[in-house]
């Protein structure tokens, strides 16, 4: 079913909202370029948001830092701070958003799970108390969610733990570095390398003249702006994206709306083929994204749908226009 795309493009225009300003932020080829609203929306939700306003987003990051870090000292915690994020490869699609705090507490107990419920409940009860914050939630039982404000911006708090791996041992290179996170509602723990994850990603994009990440704002946008609710984290949509050949995503610019069938002929094999589903690999490669969830292909195959009725769409109007998805559509 054709979606309405007037409205689609007033939830972008939400996501981009200035809380000084009182307007959204786009850019100026979306009031000039004269396309319709299909192909307008298309190609906003691609574009980069202005970092500056990363550094509001982080300011509030830094607050509840230091509220954390005060607390923690005086209980005798001895942790690190690190951050992870969609503002970490700038594929953020809100204007002030997103960033996880991640606290690492750098020894603990032969009962690692203990140690992380002890963390997490210390860190909820201070913050649960902060009149500044809009909302303190800790109903997923892995990370603290935070609505913060001046401005208006989500936060998560990780509690986590160090996990060394073989190749950090060996050169003491951060970026190698891993770490533990508790699922205490699936009873689930994950082991994972963030920093090489978000250094391959800013590598791969850079590699591909920037569409890794505008496929990854759109896949993003469209996950936001689905009827059906779609269970898929920003780092396993860039993940998907990574493993697309880089030959395959390195067209020009102007002609990006070409990417989207590979995307959807790659959605499409990891919602139809078992073994590549469960065998794809993290950018670190060392994690299977979904090895183990099965569940994740149905939610796939949702994003795949979103995906599809968008190109029929997109081809629907640039028919009118005399053109294909193939074309060169500039949109400066």
């Amino acid at each position: 079913m054709e979606h309405d795309y007037s409205l689609l493009v007033e939830n972008l225009k939400g996501r981009r909202y200035d809380e000084a300003l009182r307007e959204p932020v786009l850019s100026d080829a979306f009031n000039q370029s004269g396309y319709s609203d299909c192909i307008r929306y298309t190609l906003e939700s691609m574009v980069e948001i202005d970092p500056s306003y990363a550094y509001k987003v982080y300011a509030n990051s830094r607050r509840i830092h230091e509220v954390i870090s005060k607390t923690l000292k005086k209980k005798g915690y001895d942790v690190d701070y690190r951050y992870q994020g969609a503002l970490k490869t700038f594929t953020n699609i809100l204007l002030y958003g997103d960033v996880e705090i991640i606290v690492i507490k750098k020894v603990v107990s032969n009962k690692p799970h203990l140690d992380m419920q002890t963390l997490a409940s210390d860190m909820l009860d201070v913050l649960s108390k902060d009149p500044t914050f809009k909302s303190v939630d800790y109903s997923d039982k892995t990370r603290i969610r935070i609505t913060a404000l001046k401005p208006t911006c989500e936060i998560d708090i990780l509690p986590s733990m160090w996990v060394n791996s073989a190749e950090y041992v060996k050169t003491k290179n951060e970026i190698y570095r891993g770490i533990c996170e508790f699922d205490f509602a699936k009873k689930k723990v994950k082991k994972y390398l963030p920093f090489l994850n978000i250094a391959r990603i800013n590598a791969r994009d850079q590699h591909t003249n920037g569409n890794l990440k505008c496929m990854s704002r759109l896949l993003k946008t469209l996950r936001a702006d689905s009827d059906e609710k779609i269970d898929l984290k920003d780092s396993e949509i860039n993940a998907i994206l990574y493993n697309i050949p880089e030959v395959d995503l390195t067209v020009d610019p102007n002609k990006v709306l070409s990417l989207l069938p590979k995307v959807a002929q790659l959605l499409n094999k990891l919602a139809t083929d078992v073994n590549y589903f469960n065998s794809m690999l993290s950018p670190s490669e060392k994690d299977r994204v979904f090895g183990g969830r099965p569940e994740k292909q149905s939610e796939i195959q949702k994003l795949k749908r979103a995906l599809d009725q968008l190109i029929t769409d997109l081809k629907k109007d640039l028919d009118g226009m005399n053109k294909s998805i193939d074309s060169k559509i500039e949109y400066l």
